[in-house]
């Protein structure tokens, strides 16, 4: 399993959803925990998208990788030890680049849990979660989805917020079934318009599965949404199999998924609203000049 990127461990992870790690991985925990630049959030405080900066803590010799030194180890055959966590806290400020008096702090556990196995030898799993943090994870991401207000209806934006609230709860299987009920939505509202098109066959429509729905419904959907159908299955397979933890950890990957189809939206109305304007100033400029 990959290891998240720091900004997006900071920014997407929802609290209490571990992410296991093992190996030489450990690296890539350490440049979480020792992050040394920036990253785009909402600043609850200016109350728009902001650059943040991260305090990193001074890293210590043992927690700086030397590939170098590593590289020599084994080519004489021997193996580089890895560091360990002699602390299982670990915090993370960052500094909003425009108010320097506003800021963002994380908090992070790192655990080891001792597993059974047949050789009698048990196999340690080396885990790390985010388990606090200010502002809050649904108060940063209920914030920054109000843009959405353009796209969504207001009980399509009140059942996001409700899932992001979830997840920031550690309910992950109630944050898939919004995530879910906003994809039927938005796969509906594409069967009403298809309705009207010539040779609509509403009869084989009804008999496919969401996959099939979603090539029939291609001229009218986002194009992520098309090229990605499988989103459907694994919210589906959240709610009916999937663990609260599984449901976590996959939960900011669906999240974003869902958010881009919805920035198509916006981008959609935006470019819409331009050529009114445009096309309104022309005939206004062509009025007056009697071109």
């Amino acid at each position: 399993m990959s290891i998240p990127k720091p900004a997006q461990f900071l920014t997407s992870i929802p609290l209490y959803a571990p992410v296991s790690y093992e190996g030489e991985q450990i690296w890539d925990i350490l440049n979480i925990l020792y992050y040394n630049g920036t990253y785009d959030s909402f600043c609850t405080k200016c109350k728009r998208e902001s650059t943040f900066k991260v305090i990193a803590p001074n890293r210590t010799h043992e927690h700086t990788r030397n590939l170098q030194v590593e590289r020599l180890i084994k080519q004489q055959g021997g193996t580089p030890d890895l560091p360990s966590l002699r602390s299982p806290i670990f915090e993370v400020e960052a500094t909003c680049t425009r108010h320097e008096g506003h800021k963002q702090n994380f908090v992070f556990f790192s655990d080891l849990e001792a597993i059974p196995n047949e050789s009698g030898l048990p196999k340690i799993k080396r885990s790390i979660q985010k388990i606090g943090q200010q502002p809050s994870y649904g108060d940063l991401h209920i914030l920054q989805v109000k843009k959405y207000s353009h796209v969504l209806s207001k009980a399509q934006l009140g059942e996001l917020t409700r899932a992001i609230g979830l997840a920031s709860h550690d309910v992950g299987v109630g944050a898939y079934v919004y995530l879910r009920r906003i994809f039927e939505n938005l796969v509906e509202e594409a069967h009403i318009v298809a309705q009207r098109d010539s040779g609509w066959d509403e009869g084989a429509y009804s008999r496919c599965r969401m996959s099939e729905k979603i090539t029939m419904l291609k001229a009218h959907l986002p194009a992520f949404l098309v090229e990605h159908p499988g989103m459907y299955s694994l919210l589906s397979k959240g709610i009916h199999e999937l663990s609260e933890e599984d449901c976590l950890k996959h939960f900011p990957t669906l999240r974003i998924g869902i958010e881009l189809i919805l920035d198509e939206r916006l981008e959609a109305r935006e470019k819409a609203n331009k050529i009114a304007a445009a096309k309104a100033a022309i005939q206004k400029a062509v009025g007056e000049y009697g071109a």
